[in-house]
This record gives structure tokens, sequence and C-alpha cells, in this order.
């Protein structure tokens, strides 16, 4: 923006490095809403009260801050798990006898779940039913702009579930919710009454807190799979989504599957890193360079029994 004061550019090290080419899929993939690309072709985001830009220059991957600002390269490297786990998990997946994986990962080396805030997360996909991630970031752009806390440079917070409840309709609408905007308020106002309920959820085993979130209005499976898998870094959470259903139908010959058989085949599949495959195999699917079930030789999983 304009009005903010940035730092110098400088190297951030990360001990897996996000390659040039997948700096976009990695920020703008469909896991956060808060980051936009300048026309300089670097990325400016917002993620809980950090405000920073990224881009690969000179040095490798490099980051700036606004000026004034403490502990905005910590918060980066937390954000892309600098200390490298998920390259070790994702070495761990089976992609040595998945070959439809295996095309997905070597199409996004080093593509990783982003960790994020589970606040700002769970906002955002609740205003991800039936939309694109452009139409997503224009009403969570909107969300900050209109309810958010100002983090300075002209940049703002997402809202916090107060200032949600709080709105009127029209200011609501005006940030092109529609029926989400119900959702939204409903949430608020049962999560207002639990101040601390981002660690009351952190605290409860993935089974429960996937029961828990879709206690929450307008939290269906897909949804509370992707607030645990990107709010809460459950990697064993396996969230289904148009995508995926392709991806798997398409590519493992899994057609006619229904979502919850095909979230328990992914990860049984897939094990306890399962929510990384899944974003392997989104990002693969979305710019259509998965392979099909009928000239690949595919995994033939055995069918699961729904859960009861």
């Amino acid at each position: 923006m304009a009005s903010a004061e940035w730092t110098s550019w400088r190297p951030l090290r990360l001990a897996e490095e996000v390659p040039a080419g997948l700096l976009a899929e990695q920020l703008d993939g469909g896991q956060s809403f808060r980051w936009q690309r300048e026309p300089d072709g670097s990325w400016v985001g917002v993620f809980g009260s950090t405000v920073a830009a990224l881009r690969h220059g000179p040095q490798g991957l490099e980051w700036r801050g606004l000026k004034g600002s403490a502990h905005a390269e910590d918060a980066l490297r937390d954000y892309l798990d600098a200390e490298g786990a998920q390259a070790r998990l994702a070495e761990a997946l089976p992609w040595r006898s998945d070959p439809v994986l295996r095309v997905a990962r070597e199409a996004y080396p080093g593509l990783r779940i982003l960790r994020q805030d589970p606040h700002e997360t769970l906002i955002g996909f609740l205003c991800s039913s039936n939309k694109r991630i452009l139409q997503i970031r224009v009403m969570v752009a909107a969300l900050a702009e209109k309810l958010g806390e100002p983090l300075g440079g002209g940049f703002r917070a997402m809202p916090t579930w107060e200032a949600i409840a709080a709105a009127d309709d029209a200011v609501l609408r005006s940030c092109s919710l529609g029926y989400r905007a119900a959702y939204l308020r409903g949430t608020a106002k049962k999560l207002i009454a639990r101040r601390r309920w981002a660690q009351e959820f952190a605290a409860l085993p993935t089974p429960a807190l996937l029961a828990e979130l879709q206690s929450l209005p307008g939290v269906g499976p897909k949804v509370a799979s992707c607030v645990t898998l990107f709010g809460f870094g459950r990697l064993e959470s396996f969230p289904v989504d148009t995508w995926v259903v392709q991806a798997l139908a398409d590519a493992y010959g899994l057609r006619g599957w229904k979502p919850a058989q095909l979230e328990q085949f992914g990860r049984t599949h897939f094990g306890a890193a399962a929510g990384l495959a899944q974003q392997f195999l989104f990002s693969a699917a979305r710019h259509g360079m998965l392979p099909r079930a009928e000239v690949t030789q595919s995994p033939k999983p055995t069918r699961p029994r729904p859960r009861k």
C-alpha cells in the first residue's frame, strides 16, 4: 500500500526453500486468502497481526515488514515451517508406490501447509462455500477493511467475533457475503461466549475437534477439515472439495464415491501427512497436471466403509 513504510528487503532462510515458481501457489493456492500479488511480482500479506512482503530476489527468498513492527521475521518463519518438518513428512508419503502422488509432488516441490491462526482460518473458510479463491479473497478483504483493527500502513487485522456479531446487516451485505453472513454472525455469537475457544479446540483429539467445529453454524465436513488442517495444523486431516473429488475420481478411479468415503481413503492411504498429500493433489488438479486412471498404474484401494 502507498501509505506503508517498509524495511529493506532481506533474506529469509528456510530449511526447505520455497522455489521461485511455487510462491504464488503457496500463498494464493486456497490455504490463505490475504496475500496479494504486487505489480513488481512480490507478494504482500497479512496473517494474524503480522504484515509482510515476500519475493524471490538476488538473495533468494526475501522478505520485508512494516517499519517499527517487531517479530515479523519470526512470525514468517513459523508461518512457512522454517525448520522443514513438513519436508520430512512429504518424503515419508507413499509417492514411491503411488505414481499419481509422485506426479503431484514433483510438480510442486517444497509446497507446505501454512501455519495459520485458527480464528482467521475459520472466518476464511466460512466464506468459502461455493466460491472461488478470488471471490473469497474479496470477501475477507472487505471484512478486514470494514471491521478489522488497524495494524499500520493501511492494513487491518481480521475482525474479532465481537465486531462481526455487532455489525449491522448493511455492513455484512457490503462484504459480498450473501447467505454466509448468517453463518459468520451465528458462529461469532457462539464463540463470544467461549473466550478461550481456540485453546479448548486445540486440546481436543482430531475426531473431537472436527465434531466441535461442525457444531458451529455453516461449518460442514469440508470446512471443518480445512480449519482442522490449516488452522490447527492437524496434518492427518484430508479435506475433500470439488478439486479433490475430481482428482480422486479421474486419477485414482474412485468415481461415484461419496465425500466421506474419499476422506477416509485419503487418511488411510496417505497416513499421518494426508493433508500435505491433499494439497499436492489439490494444486496439481487445479492446473490440470494429474494423469488419468486409464493410463496410470494407480493404487486400487479397497473401498472403505462409511463411518458410523
